[in-house]
C-alpha cells in the first residue's frame, strides 16, 4: 500500500464524515421545522378564532409572577412578523364564583380585539352561546378595562383622554429647589393625585428678599417675561400637565422650551425637574406635610449650624488677636473630602404595586373597578339583560389581563 492510497483514503473518510454531518443536520433541521410547523398550526387551531396570526410565541416574563391569575399570554406575529396582538388566558375568582376567559389583546394593549369562555369545568361559570354574542358585540374594538355601566356612574370634572402614570398614591405632593434661580426665586410645585391620576397641577416662585410671588410680580409689572404674563403662562403649564399626565409629554426641547403649548414662551425647565420630584413623592408616599416638616428640620439645622461656625469663627479671631498660631500644615493622608449630605428617610410604600390594590388588600379603593381606579375605565357596557353579575365577572377577567399588558409594557417599553 501506497502513501498516495493511504491519502485517497483519508479524503474519502473526511468526505464520509461530512456528508454525514450534513445529513444528520438537514436530518435534525428539518425535523424542528416540522415539528414547530406543527405547534403554530396548532396553535392556530387553538386560538385561530381570536386572533388568526402566522405565528404565536409563549411570552415567558418575570411580570407573569405579579399577575397569579394569568394562566399563559402568547405574542401573535403575521407573515412579516410584526406583532400584531396578544392572547391572553385567564382564570380568575370573583363572588359569583370562577371563571376562565381567553382573549386577544391589540399590539398596543388599548383595545380588545375577541374574548370566549372556557367551561370545560362545571364549577365554572358557563354563558350560552347568545350570551357570549351579545358580550362580544358590545366588546369588540372596545378599550380596555371595561366596566358595566351602572358602575361608572361617577362624573369626572376633568379630561381623561391620557394614560395616568403608574404606581401613584392619593395625596397632596410638593417640591421645592433648593436655591434661588437666576431671577432670584426659588420655585417649587405642588401636584393633587385622585384615583391614581394628577387632578391638580400648580407652580410658582418665591422672591428670596420680598417673600412674593413670581405670579403675583407678574401681574403687577414687576417680573417681565416673553409674550404674555409669567403668571398665565405657568397656568397653561400645569392645566397641560394635568391633560397629559406625564412631564415627559410636555415636549421640553433642550433650551427648556417647549412648542406644544399655546402661548408658553417661557423656559420650563424648572416645572418638568419639580413636577418629576412630586411624581415620585407620590410613588413613595412622601407627602406635602411630611416633606415641609422635614425641609423645616433642616432648615433650622442648617441656620444653628450657621451660628455655631458664626460663634467659633468670633472666637478663633478673638485668640488669634490674643496669641497668633502658625498656618496649619498640609497633610497628605487627610481625608478632605465633603461629607455627602444624608438622604430623607426612605417612606414605605402604601397601597398595591402600580396604584392598583389587590383584592384582598384593606386599602382598597372606594371608586374602582376590579381594583382600577373608575377614572381609567375607558369603556363602558350595559352588559346581559338582568344579569349585572355574570356581566362583571366576564370584565373582571378581561380587566385581570389588562393589568397584566399594562404592566408588561411598561417593563418592555
Amino acid at each position: 500500500m501506497t502513501r498516495s492510497f493511504f491519502k485517497g483514503l483519508t479524503i474519502r473518510a473526511v468526505i464520509c464524515v461530512i456528508l454525514s454531518m450534513t445529513f444528520l443536520l438537514t436530518s435534525l433541521w428539518y425535523t424542528r421545522s416540522v415539528n414547530r410547523s406543527k405547534e403554530q398550526e396548532a396553535y392556530r387551531e387553538e386560538y385561530g378564532t381570536l386572533l388568526m396570526a402566522e405565528k404565536y410565541r409563549a411570552l415567558n416574563t418575570d411580570v407573569l409572577k405579579n399577575h397569579k391569575d394569568i394562566k399563559s399570554v402568547f405574542s401573535a406575529y403575521d407573515e412579516t412578523g410584526k406583532l400584531i396582538g396578544y392572547i391572553v388566558d385567564v382564570e380568575t375568582e370573583v363572588s359569583s364564583g370562577k371563571i376562565h376567559a381567553q382573549m386577544s389583546i391589540s399590539e398596543n394593549g388599548e383595545n380588545l380585539m375577541s374574548i370566549r369562555v372556557v367551561a370545560d369545568d362545571p364549577d365554572y361559570l358557563a354563558y350560552t352561546e347568545e350570551e357570549m354574542e351579545e358580550l362580544r358585540l358590545q366588546l369588540k374594538g372596545a378599550r380596555i378595562p371595561v366596566a358595566v355601566r351602572q358602575d361608572t356612574s361617577i362624573d369626572l370634572p376633568y379630561q381623561v383622554d391620557y394614560d395616568p402614570l403608574l404606581g401613584l398614591h392619593d395625596g397632596t405632593f410638593y417640591a421645592r429647589s433648593e436655591k434661588a434661580s437666576a431671577d432670584g426665586y426659588v420655585d417649587y410645585c405642588e401636584i393633587v393625585v385622585k384615583g391614581g391620576r394628577i387632578v391638580s397641577c400648580s407652580w410658582d416662585g418665591e422672591d428670596e428678599s420680598t417673600h412674593k410671588t413670581r405670579s403675583e410680580d407678574s401681574i403687577s409689572g414687576d417680573y417681565k417675561s416673553n409674550g404674555d404674563i409669567w403668571a398665565e403662562q405657568a397656568y397653561r403649564v400645569a392645566k397641560h400637565m394635568v391633560l397629559v399626565q406625564d412631564p415627559v409629554k410636555l415636549a421640553m426641547k433642550s433650551d427648556g422650551k417647549t412648542e406644544i403649548i399655546d402661548g408658553v414662551t417661557i423656559d420650563i425647565s424648572m416645572f418638568v425637574s419639580l413636577v418629576g420630584e412630586c411624581i415620585d413623592n407620590s410613588r413613595n408616599s412622601y407627602s406635602k406635610e411630611q416633606y415641609m416638616h422635614d425641609h423645616a428640620d433642616k432648615k433650622d439645622s442648617e441656620e444653628k449650624d450657621k451660628d455655631k461656625d458664626k460663634d467659633k469663627e468670633e472666637t478663633t479671631n478673638e485668640n488669634e488677636e490674643l496669641s497668633p498660631t502658625p498656618a496649619p500644615q498640609y497633610d497628605p493622608s487627610q481625608d478632605l473630602s465633603p461629607t455627602p449630605t444624608k438622604a430623607p428617610s426612605q417612606i414605605g410604600v402604601i397601597g398595591g404595586e402600580d396604584g392598583v390594590v389587590s383584592s384582598g388588600d384593606e386599602n382598597v379603593l372606594s371608586d374602582s373597578v376590579d381594583g382600577i381606579p373608575m377614572n381609567e375605565i375607558r369603556t363602558r357596557i350595559d352588559g346581559l339583560p338582568n344579569d349585572r353579575t355574570r356581566s362583571a365577572a366576564l370584565l373582571t377577567a378581561v380587566n385581570q389581563a389588562y393589568k397584566f399588558i399594562r404592566e408588561y409594557l411598561n417593563w418592555v417599553g
